[in-house]
């Protein structure tokens, strides 16, 4: 396997984990029996939790953008149903 598709799973597994402690923190933010200042705790890394989903998917799209440009210029690119239809 390539360096740099161990990379990307990687960062998949990343963003899932970083999804799956968002809904816990959610789920614990939507408790009615959590104190306040827990419930701003589980805010604040909410927040930061959701920053960081936020570069990784970034980083994503600038890696697809560059993966479909030619010369610096954009290339359509047509989906499989696109293509049948063709």
């Amino acid at each position: 396997m390539s360096p740099q598709k161990i990379k990307s799973q990687q960062e998949s597994l990343a963003l899932e984990s970083t999804m799956k402690s968002v809904e816990k923190l959610l789920e614990k933010l939507e408790s009615s029996e959590t104190p306040l200042e827990q419930s701003l705790l589980a805010f604040e890394e909410g927040i930061r939790l959701i920053r960081m989903a936020q570069k990784t998917l970034s980083e994503a799209e600038q890696k697809v953008q560059m993966l479909i440009e030619v010369d610096g210029k954009p290339v359509e690119v047509k989906s499989a149903a696109e293509e049948e239809g063709s």
